[in-house]
């Protein structure tokens, strides 16, 4: 019999199933950033919440995993996390993130909590001139959706992906921004939504990695 499933165990079970935390918190009815909370553990789980999570994945969580229980996973020692850099086919600044194109593994931000996955992504182009350059480094927190502003790692569904700053969604299109456009190209540059697999938060920028 399998062991109960723990809190922070839930970003990894919904990439298996290919869901994301948006349905998971239209399921328990509550709005995406309490989800994040909850499995940073900064909001304590409800009850009622429990058992839809339960439903939800179809099997039982561990009780046990309190917020002083999550907390105390913010001390170990951090993991070593993937950077992805190498152009994908087609150009247009995209980098290949797909399984096997990690270019490089570095130390963990010292700030983060342990929780959720991070990856690091080098600039590819000149369009998101002068906030990044080409060939600095971001942190993307894989599976935390963008606020509209924040910079984001745009994940297409052929594996690529690129760095712009997110600006909505309408109609059927990811509408983002670049500060720096090609030649021929606006500011605002818009996605097919059908071929965004997902969108991912950039945490931080880091300059110099080690």
């Amino acid at each position: 019999m399998l062991a109960a499933m723990e809190i922070p165990e839930i970003p990894a079970r919904l990439r298996s199933m290919k869901r994301s935390q948006s349905d998971l918190a239209r399921h328990l009815g509550i709005d995406p950033s309490s989800l994040t909370k909850t499995l940073k553990g900064e909001r304590r789980l409800k009850a009622d919440e429990l058992i839809k999570i339960e439903q939800f994945f179809g099997e039982k969580v561990d009780r046990e995993a309190t917020v002083e229980a999550l907390s105390s996973r913010r001390s170990t020692a951090p993991r070593r996390i993937p950077v992805y850099g190498y152009a994908a086919a087609g150009g247009q600044e995209r980098v290949a993130i797909n399984a096997g194109q990690v270019i490089d593994w570095v130390d963990a931000p010292p700030l983060w909590n342990g929780l959720g996955d991070l990856i690091v992504v080098r600039i590819i182009g000149d369009s998101m001139e002068p906030r990044y350059f080409a060939g600095e480094a971001v942190v993307v927190h894989i599976g935390l959706p963008p606020g509209r502003g924040q910079d984001c790692l745009i994940e297409f569904n052929d594996g690529s992906g690129v760095i712009k700053n997110y600006r909505g969604q309408r109609d059927g299109q990811v509408f983002t921004w670049q500060y720096n456009p090609p030649k021929g190209q606006e500011n605002e540059l818009r996605f097919d939504g059908a071929s965004v697999k997902a969108i991912h938060a950039v945490d931080l920028p880091t300059r110099r990695l080690r």
